[in-house]
Formats: C-alpha cells, sequence, structure tokens
C-alpha cells in the first residue's frame, strides 16, 4: 500500500513533470512546427485554388468538408489516443503531416482530384490526434494567473514566425516552385515529429461514449461555450482560407508580394501582442472587458476588408485588422483554457466539445461561402466573419 509520503512524493515528481512540460510542448509545436505552418500557412490555400482552376467554391467545399470529417470522427480518434496517451498522440499527428506534405509534393493540376481524398485522410487524422491533445497538454502544464502571458506568447511566436514565414515562402515559391517548399516543410515536420517524443505524458483520458459527447455539446450549461467556439470556428476560417485566396486574386497572382505584404503586417504587431498578455493577466477581468469591446473592433476590421482595392489598402487594412484581432482572439483562448483548467479531469472532453463546436463552425461558414461565391465577389462573404466575430461574446457572458 503506497504511503502518504510516497503519494506526497508522487505528486511533486507529477507536477514538476507537468511544470517543465511547456517547455517540451512549446518547441516542439511553436517553434519547429510552427515554422513549416508559417512557411504553408496562406499558401496551401492558394495552391489547392491554382491546382483546381481557381475555383474557388472547390476548395470552400473541400475545407468545409475536412472539418466535417474531423467533427465525426474525432471522438472515435479519442479512443485511440487513449490507448497510446495523449502527448503521444501528437507524435502519431506528425506522422500523418509528414504525409499531408507528401501528398502535397506529388500533387499537380492533372492528378489533384484523385489525390484530394488521400489528402483528405492525412489532414484529418492529423486534427484528430494533434489539437486535442495539444490543446490539453497546453492546459496543464500551464496555470491560472498567467495564461494570457502564456498563451499572447504563443500568438507573439506565431507572430513571429509570420514575419520570416510568408515572405520566404513566397519568394521560394517565386523561384523554385511550390515543390521545394513542400521538401522544406517535410524536414521541418519530421523534426516536429521526433520532438513530439519529449513532450511528457499527461493523466488524462476521454471516457464519454459517442451519443454522450454529442448531447453534452447541446447540454445548457455548454451552450454558451459551444455558440463560442462555433462562432470563433466560422471567423478564423474567412481568415485562414478566403482571405489568402482575395489576396492572391487581388494582387494578380503574385505570390512574392503577397508574401511580402504578409510580413510587414504581422511583423508590426508583436510588440503589442506581448503587452496585451501581460495586461490580461495583471488586471483582473480584463481578459472579459477586452473580448467585450475587441470583437466589436474586429467585425469593424472585417467589414473595412470588403473594400479592399489595392496592395495600399491591404497594408493599412490589415494592420488595423491584426492589431483588433489580438484584442479578440488572446482574450478568448485565455478565458478558454481558464475554464478548460477549471473541469478537472473533464479537460479532455472539454476540449474535445471546444474543438467539434469550432470546427461546425468552419464547416457552415465554409459551406454557405463556397455557395455565396458563386453568385456574389468573395469579399462580401467577410460579413460572416463580421457577424462570428460578435457572437464570440457568448464566452464573455459565461465567463462573467
Amino acid at each position: 500500500m503506497e504511503t502518504i509520503a510516497g503519494a506526497w512524493q508522487r505528486h511533486k515528481n507529477r507536477h514538476a513533470k507537468e511544470q517543465g512540460g511547456f517547455v517540451e510542448l512549446f518547441i516542439a509545436k511553436r517553434l519547429i512546427h510552427g515554422a513549416a505552418a508559417a512557411l504553408m500557412g496562406i499558401f496551401l490555400p492558394i495552391f489547392l485554388f491554382q491546382e483546381t482552376g481557381q475555383q474557388f467554391y472547390i476548395v470552400g467545399l473541400y475545407f468545409a468538408l475536412l472539418s466535417l470529417l474531423y467533427v465525426l470522427f474525432l471522438v472515435p480518434g479519442m479512443y485511440a489516443a487513449n490507448r497510446v496517451g495523449f502527448s503521444h498522440a501528437l507524435i502519431l499527428s506528425g506522422v500523418a503531416g509528414v504525409g499531408q506534405y507528401v501528398i502535397l509534393y506529388l500533387m499537380s493540376a492533372d492528378n489533384i482530384f484523385n489525390l484530394l481524398p488521400l489528402l483528405a485522410v492525412f489532414i484529418v487524422l492529423f486534427r484528430i490526434f494533434h489539437w486535442v491533445p495539444y490543446h490539453v497538454d497546453f492546459t496543464l502544464f500551464t496555470h491560472t494567473g498567467e495564461r494570457g502571458r502564456v498563451v499572447s506568447l504563443s500568438f507573439a511566436t506565431i507572430s513571429f514566425m509570420g514575419v520570416v514565414g510568408p515572405i520566404l515562402a513566397g519568394y521560394i515559391i517565386d523561384q523554385s516552385g511550390y515543390n521545394t517548399l513542400f521538401g522544406i516543410v517535410l524536414v521541418l515536420l519530421i523534426a516536429a515529429t521526433i520532438s513530439y517524443a519529449f513532450v511528457p505524458e499527461t493523466p488524462t483520458h476521454f471516457s464519454w461514449e459517442y451519443l454522450q459527447t454529442w448531447r453534452n455539446l447541446f447540454a445548457k450549461k455548454n451552450i454558451a461555450v459551444t455558440i463560442g467556439e462555433f462562432a470563433a470556428g466560422a471567423e478564423v476560417v474567412v481568415s485562414l482560407i478566403v482571405w489568402p485566396i482575395f489576396l492572391y486574386t487581388l494582387l494578380d497572382g503574385n505570390v512574392l508580394e503577397v508574401g511580402a505584404l504578409s510580413t510587414v503586417i504581422v511583423g508590426l504587431t508583436i510588440v503589442i501582442q506581448l503587452a496585451l498578455g501581460k495586461y490580461l493577466d495583471k488586471e483582473k477581468g480584463s481578459s472579459e472587458k477586452t473580448l467585450g469591446w475587441g470583437s466589436k473592433l474586429n467585425a469593424v476590421g472585417w467589414v473595412a476588408r470588403i473594400f479592399v482595392l489595392s496592395a495600399t489598402h491591404v497594408f493599412f487594412v490589415g494592420l488595423f485588422h491584426n492589431v483588433v484581432r489580438m484584442f479578440t482572439r488572446t482574450p478568448f483562448q485565455a478565458i478558454l483554457y481558464d475554464m478548460s483548467a477549471e473541469q478537472g479531469k473533464y479537460v479532455d472532453e472539454f476540449t474535445v466539445l471546444r474543438e467539434m463546436a469550432n470546427h461546425s463552425g468552419r464547416a457552415l461558414s465554409l459551406l454557405t461561402i463556397a455557395v455565396l461565391s458563386l453568385y456574389v465577389p468573395i469579399a462580401w462573404t467577410f460579413v460572416i466573419a463580421a457577424l462570428a466575430s460578435l457572437a464570440m461574446n457568448m464566452v464573455y457572458h459565461i465567463a462573467r
């Protein structure tokens, strides 16, 4: 029988392990994997847009299908993650990520429609084994009172990668083509996969049944979080998929100019991001208040993007919108990580609900935008992102 002293020592060892786990997770995810994401972030949807004959509705429907498949298969995926451990599941996600870019390396306009189904398999597997384990580990490796600063540090790291990534990727594509870029990303993803092996395992186990998870998704106690995450997904997917393609068409397919503009805009926002995180941790209730007015300014930013007509407009509107989006994204994530930590042993189940709601929002948003793009310019679909930004305040109301 375990003694009290032994139990206490085991608790201290686990706590120390979790404390140190953030460093390993940060290096693997935000530095190595983040570098790969920064190179491909805005160019993956552009690549698919080019190879499918510049038909946006095809790209929109494809990414909507990916999110829908992720929502449907996430719970069975968690049963598989239980067997290997959540932190070790990150290694499987790395393998799936490598497979994704092998397919992209082999893809061309001639075979794209044959390879898109296989690409979908790797993308969905990556999401299943990556995002819930990552968010759960992040929650367990950080603590209340510091999450605003840590979330802000994570976003600032993404932003820093975003300074170098887009212009470097644009230059590589312009000089050597997409295959060279895919090769570089493959090397980074292999390194990230190896790095995930050093992330400590966490004491988590997904215990809900499939239908039970869906019932909890729409339960009254979770409805505000469900709506908030649904709205967040609907908003972010416009930024990740629609905006890069809009930018590419606006700049007449000049990928180097697309990368350069993205680099300049992102580079001017890093200091503000770090300062915001410190403020959110220092000022009690600041996350909720900042999200309240930040979401309104974010909506204004999306409406302003509708009227972008030149590279100069892209710069000024993009800079304004990047800054105001911080005042939505940072407190939103900080609030939800704090709420996740409050779930105790159900942190993984709560994270699954968040992911299902978020990608349901992405799927519906992209389906709507794909249909609308057949009748109106895609710029007008930014209204959907503006409305979604306002709806994210549901999380603010539950946090009050």
